[in-house]
C-alpha cells in the first residue's frame, strides 16, 4: 500500500522513527508517495525518499557516532564557534553525515530534482521571520551573482542541514533574499513548525498521510520536566523556550490531526543527547515499533483536515 509520511522534530531520538516505520511496513505500507519532515524528522523523510527502509535506517543510525556530529572542538572551540559561527559547533560534521547518508543510499541523490517532488523539509529564516519549505521556497533566494535559485537544483543535504540546525547549537546557514538583498539566517524548522502534517492535506486524498511524532516523557502520567532556576536561569529559560516551541503540542492540537498520528514516547532522552548508548537506541526503536503496531492495529481512518477519508488505506 502507498502513503504519505510526515515526521516531527526530535533531535537525537530519530531511531524511534525506524521502529515506527517498521510497524508501518508490517501493516503493508512499503511505498511512500510523498515525504516531509522537520529537524531529525527531515533526516528520516530524506532517508525514505532515497530508498532506505526501516531496517536500513536503523542500521545507519545504530552505526552513527553521534558524539562526532557535535563538532565543538572542545571548550575553547565552543567560544570560537560562538564568536565566529553563532553556534556552539562548527556544524560541518552534521553536513558531512547527511551527505554520507545520501551517497550510500539505495537510490543516491544530491539535488531535489532527482526526487521528482517526493520530499519536502522545513526550515526557518529568522532574519525574514518566515517558515521556509524546501525545495519550493528556494526561489525566494538568489546566488552570489543575483540569479534566482532553482528548487530542482538545490542540494538536498543543504536543506536537511538547515532543517536539522538546532539554534545556538548548530550555526545557521545563509541564503541571500531576492527582495531585501540581505542574507537570511536559516535554522531548524521546528521553531515554527515541528510537525508539518498540514503539507499534504488536500481534498479527495488518494492515499493516507501518516504522521510520526516523538514526544518526551511517557505520557500524561509521566511528563518530561526541566529545572529552571539558579544563577543559570537565563540559559535554562532560553533552552526551555526552544524545547517547548519545537516539541510541545497541546492535547487538543494533536486531536485536531485526527487519527493519523503515531505518537511515540521517548522517555527522558534529551533532544541534544549526543551520548546515546546502544541500549538507549534499542529502547527508542522498540518504543517506536510498539507505538506503530498499536496505531495500525486500531485500523485508523486517516481522515484529513478537510474531513475526507482516502480511497485507499
Amino acid at each position: 500500500m502507498q502513503a504519505d509520511g510526515v515526521f516531527s522534530g526530535s533531535g537525537m531520538k530519530g531511531i524511534a522513527f525506524a521502529g515506527a516505520i517498521a510497524a508501518a511496513e508490517e501493516a503493508g505500507y512499503s511505498e511512500w508517495a510523498r515525504l516531509a519532515g522537520t529537524s531529525a524528522g527531515a533526516i528520516a523523510a530524506m532517508a525514505l525518499a532515497v530508498g532506505y527502509d526501516a531496517a536500513g535506517i536503523r542500521e545507519a543510525l545504530e552505526a552513527t557516532d553521534y558524539a562526532r556530529i557535535a563538532d565543538t572542538g572542545g571548550l575553547l572551540g565552543r567560544f570560537r564557534n560562538l564568536s565566529r559561527r553563532n553556534g556552539l559547533t562548527r556544524g560541518e560534521a552534521l553536513w558531512r553525515w547527511i551527505e554520507g547518508l545520501l551517497r550510500d543510499a539505495p537510490s543516491p541523490a544530491t539535488v531535489f530534482g532527482e526526487l521528482d517532488g517526493r520530499l519536502q523539509v522545513v526550515g526557518c529564516d529568522f532574519a525574514h521571520s518566515r517558515l521556509v519549505v524546501f525545495p519550493e521556497d528556494v526561489s525566494l533566494y538568489e546566488d552570489e551573482w543575483g540569479a534566482q535559485l532553482r528548487p530542482e537544483e538545490f542540494p538536498i543535504a543543504q536543506a536537511v542541514r538547515i532543517s536539522a540546525g538546532y539554534p545556538y547549537f548548530f550555526p545557521p546557514l545563509a541564503l541571500r533574499d531576492r527582495t531585501t538583498g540581505k542574507d537570511g539566517v536559516l535554522v531548524d524548522g521546528g521553531v515554527a513548525s515541528a510537525f508539518p502534517l498540514f503539507l499534504f492535506d488536500r481534498r479527495r486524498p488518494r492515499h493516507p498521510t501518516w504522521g510520526f511524532r516523538l514526544h518526551s516523557g511517557l505520557g500524561p502520567e509521566r511528563p518530561s520536566q526541566r529545572e529552571i532556576g539558579g544563577l543559570d536561569w537565563p540559559v535554562d529559560m532560553a533552552w526551555g523556550i526552544l524545547e517547548t516551541a519545537m516539541n510541545a503540542f497541546d492535547a487538543r492540537e494533536v486531536l485536531s490531526f485526527g487519527d493519523r498520528v503515531v505518537s511515540i514516547p521517548t522517555g527522558d532522552v534529551g533532544t541534544l543527547d549526543f551520548k546515546l548508548s546502544l541500549e538507549q537506541r534499542r529502547i527508542l526503536y522498540q518504543s517506536g515499533h510498539e507505538a506503530g503496531r498499536a496505531f495500525f492495529a486500531s485500523r485508523p481512518s486517516a481522515r484529513n483536515a478537510f474531513g475526507e477519508v482516502p480511497l485507499a488505506r
